[in-house]
């Protein structure tokens, strides 16, 4: 029997990197899944900041399992996944597990097959991936169609978005940066910084940086992380929770990238291919 549904969009996959910690990239992940899902869309939020679970606090929620069961108990997925505010769906890191800190090639392999049937069910799924440029993060962000990279209005956090650069295009292939400023006093603040990190990254990588706009510094950003709510829900005419909806409108209202053919699965086990053959 057939049924008339409406047509899928195209699976957009993004992880969501920043050089170093604290400069919001969970957050910002979390009220952009929450900002597509009020938008339309299927939204899949993937915690692979592992074994801290940060995101799951952010969204409010306690998910009673989390992707150490996915790889241990081998659940399916559908099982394991935790359901947050406009039904956008979690898989959890697991607060404290030790394992899943660094994935090994076999740990790769059960999340590939597991995530196999997931560009059936989500049209946006959104990695936020660990800080900095470890194994996890290749792995991570490597499978992603693309990467928004998060910024932070201070120098380290510009030296750390370099090496993120560097490390994520000439190791796991990545050769595409979108760049969001957060929690900059200003927009003329936002560009000054990206047009440092552009400076660098155009000198000595083979790598593209695109500025896709700012958060700017908001006290309701702090209050809403201190309710344990997304921003965008809990003050939804704050500045932030407006710039969120443009960048929504500037990454995912428009065409999406023509490299995931074939689907995730096939793209992560392209990702794995690679990493194993550079390894090797």
């Amino acid at each position: 029997m057939s049924e008339n549904k409406a047509p899928q969009r195209p699976l957009r996959v993004i992880a969501v990197a920043s050089g170093k910690g604290g400069v919001g990239k969970t957050s910002l992940t979390v009220n952009l899944g929450i900002t597509a899902a009020k938008a339309g869309r299927k939204v899949l939020i993937i915690d692979a900041d592992l074994g801290l679970a940060n995101a799951e606090i952010l969204l409010g929620i306690k998910p009673q399992f989390h992707l150490g069961h996915l790889l241990n108990e081998e659940m399916p997925i559908d099982h394991v996944l935790g359901t947050g505010p406009h039904n956008v769906r979690i898989l959890a890191a697991g607060s404290g597990v030790q394992q899943l800190t660094q994935l090994s090639t076999e740990d790769q392999m059960r999340l590939i097959s597991a995530f196999d049937p997931l560009e059936d069910q989500f049209d946006t799924i959104l990695i936020d991936v660990s800080a900095g440029i470890g194994d996890n993060v290749l792995f991570f962000a490597g499978a992603a169609q693309e990467t928004l990279l998060v910024v932070a209005p201070e120098p380290t956090s510009l030296t750390d978005a370099y090496a993120t650069v560097k490390v994520l295009s000439q190791q796991a292939g990545v050769q595409h940066f979108n760049v969001v400023v957060n929690a900059a006093p200003h927009e003329a603040a936002a560009r000054d910084i990206f047009q440092k990190l552009t400076m660098v990254t155009s000198r000595f990588l083979n790598a593209h940086v695109n500025y896709y706009g700012f958060v700017p510094r908001d006290d309701d950003v702090r209050r809403a992380i201190l309710s344990q709510k997304p921003f965008v829900d809990l003050y939804p005419n704050c500045p932030a929770a407006r710039a969120v909806a443009t960048l929504y409108t500037n990454l995912l209202d428009r065409p999406a990238p023509n490299n995931l053919d074939g689907g995730l699965k096939f793209l992560w086990q392209r990702v794995l291919r690679e990493s194993t053959t550079m390894a090797n």
